[in-house]
């Protein structure tokens, strides 16, 4: 068996992407958000459809318009503490705006490694400090936040609220929903097709990363690489005009 194979390369493309929405949708799932409403009188299957966006803002917005065509509301959680992308490029806020104006909701990827976390008082702390310049930078309000790199130490930190914002990895968020995720680029546990089929399932939180996904199958390390090739060509083009628009030389090795 090849990896192509093994790791369902074929499944993480954006057209199955698409695909896998409307399998959610024809399997009756009701998109919805963290409120926890109970909802056990109408029987209804209730699927949160999360993003940690972690490679490509470009891809996210991608996702996003695919979602938004459909009538689906997903949540987007955005870091401030990227080696990836820039939230303050002026590029990289319009393309968070637009994703935004679809009518996504935008929510914290809080890297508690940046900020060394080692307690509940130093997560309250720096998760209000990231809050707040998010909330400002793209003029909404953080009702949530999932942890970036997950470590034990940090799945300990499992309240439902942290500095008045939701924690999605909380006991109570945990203990409700069954997960689906394709971290690393594959499918962790299961495979999203075999989840969304299963109907004894009522509740569930699905996690994707916008890299993971692109126009053809390729393997998860070729995933992520295309989005830095993608945008250490876009850095360099951005170099390029900058100097002809100073009227400045721009001198080759030749």
């Amino acid at each position: 068996m090849t990896n192509r194979e093994k790791y369902r390369f074929d499944d993480f493309t954006l057209s199955n992407y698409s695909r896998l929405l409307d399998l959610a949708l024809e399997n009756g799932y009701v998109f919805s958000d963290y409120s926890l409403q109970s909802d056990e009188q109408n029987n209804r299957r209730e699927i949160i459809w999360r993003h940690d966006v972690e490679f490509s803002v470009h891809k996210a917005l991608k996702m996003a318009m695919i979602e938004a065509d459909k009538g689906i509301k997903a949540h987007y959680f955005v870091q401030l503490h990227c080696e990836f992308y820039n939230t303050f490029e002026r590029e990289i806020y319009e393309l968070l705006m637009q994703i935004r104006d679809l009518g996504h909701y935008i929510c914290l990827h809080f890297d508690a490694h940046f900020w060394q976390v080692d307690s509940k008082d130093k997560l309250e702390l720096y998760l209000e400090r990231d809050k707040n310049i998010l909330e400002d930078l793209l003029e909404i309000k953080i009702s949530s936040f999932s942890f970036h790199n997950t470590t034990p130490q940090l799945l300990a930190l499992d309240d439902l609220y942290y500095a008045g914002i939701l924690n999605v990895y909380a006991k109570a968020i945990r203990s409700k929903y069954s997960y689906c995720t394709d971290s690393t680029g594959i499918w962790r546990f299961e495979r999203l097709e075999d989840v969304l089929m299963d109907s004894t399932i009522k509740y569930l939180q699905v996690l994707t990363h916008d890299g993971m996904w692109q126009d053809e199958a390729m393997s998860p390390r070729q995933r992520v690489f295309a989005c830095i090739d993608g945008r250490a060509q876009k850095v360099k083009i951005l170099y390029d005009e900058c100097l002809l628009q100073l009227g400045q030389k721009n001198i080759e090795d030749v």
